[in-house]
């Protein structure tokens, strides 16, 4: 008895198309990722160097921003650049992550420069507005650096329960449950 030459033609056929497609899936997904993380990195450079430009011009300019605004503008940037630095982990919280984009590339720069814009004798009279305008900013910095070490602490909580569990012996956990 000879093998169904079709038979053996279509096992070929079929087994290779679904290699082809395991193939085709796990190499998609490992590019997936890795385009991913390159977009996170260059975001995050981003960021970083806008900060930096940032940073220098509350710098350079402090003499013309109100002092009670100087200390929490530095905070501020402390603040970001803390995130920014955990560009990655914030990643799992996409509204954060938009807010703090916003928050860099948008909100901060365009208020320090329309506050610097402002002639010298008009800045004291506009101080209020921008000592409330840059509360608002860094208390949302704040919420979102708070979420994003709460949300590490879980993690890591989480993991302790996880070794815990992995680390005992199961006879030994009902007896210690049931208070033997």
């Amino acid at each position: 008895m000879l093998p169904n030459l079709w038979a053996i033609l279509a096992g070929t056929v079929v087994g290779g198309a679904a290699a082809a497609g395991t193939y085709g899936a796990v190499v998609g997904r490992a590019q997936s990722r890795l385009r991913r993380s390159v977009r996170l990195n260059d975001d995050q450079q981003r960021l970083q160097d806008e900060l930096a430009a940032i940073s220098a011009t509350v710098r350079s300019r402090s003499a013309q921003l109100p002092p009670s605004t100087q200390g929490q503008l530095r905070m501020m940037v402390v603040g970001l650049e803390e995130i920014v630095e955990r560009w990655d982990a914030l990643s799992r919280y996409p509204a954060h992550q938009d807010a703090v984009n916003r928050t860099i590339h948008r909100h901060l720069p365009r208020t320090l420069e329309l506050f610097l814009a402002l002639p010298d004798n008009e800045k004291p009279r506009h101080a209020a507005e921008f000592k409330a305008q840059i509360g608002l900013l860094a208390e949302g910095v704040a919420k979102t650096r708070d979420t994003l070490v709460s949300k590490n602490l879980q993690a890591l909580q989480t993991n302790r329960w996880l070794i815990e569990e992995s680390m005992t012996d199961p006879d030994e956990k009902l007896f210690r449950d049931s208070g033997l």
